[in-house]
């Protein structure tokens, strides 16, 4: 029930930060703002799951809470596939595969990056 409790705040808190940055980031032609919470999610992912990983905490509190809870509400791939539902039923095949390419490539990418990352700072 623990467990529960602290994804449902963090997906809470991942969820509201997500609006705010769709209210920040305009993406009347082209979804930025999408693609920018699925990008620093994915960074982020990287980043934490590197970290419980070297101290042994993955199926900690730690990862409901902010793997879970707060990159789980931030990020959406529902939003993602809406969007390019979208683009193809407006004729833009072009923008369809160019966001997808990006979303999937740079966000493989940036967990990688993240998880380096937090691998250098730790030593490890």
């Amino acid at each position: 029930m623990k467990d529960l409790i602290l994804v449902f705040i963090g997906g809470g808190l991942g969820s509201a930060v997500r609006l705010l940055i769709n209210k920040i980031i305009p993406s009347d032609a082209f979804p930025y703002s999408t693609l920018t919470v699925n990008l620093v999610g994915s960074f982020l992912i990287g980043l934490i799951v590197s970290y419980l990983v070297y101290y042994n905490m993955l199926k900690s509190d730690y990862y409901y809470f902010l793997v879970i809870g707060i990159c789980g509400g931030l990020t959406t791939f529902s939003a993602f596939s809406l969007e390019n539902i979208n683009m193809l039923k407006s004729n833009d095949l072009y923008s369809s595969i160019l966001y997808i390419f990006i979303s999937v490539s740079f966000c493989i990418l940036l967990a990688y990056v993240g998880f380096s990352v937090m691998n250098k700072i730790l030593n490890y």
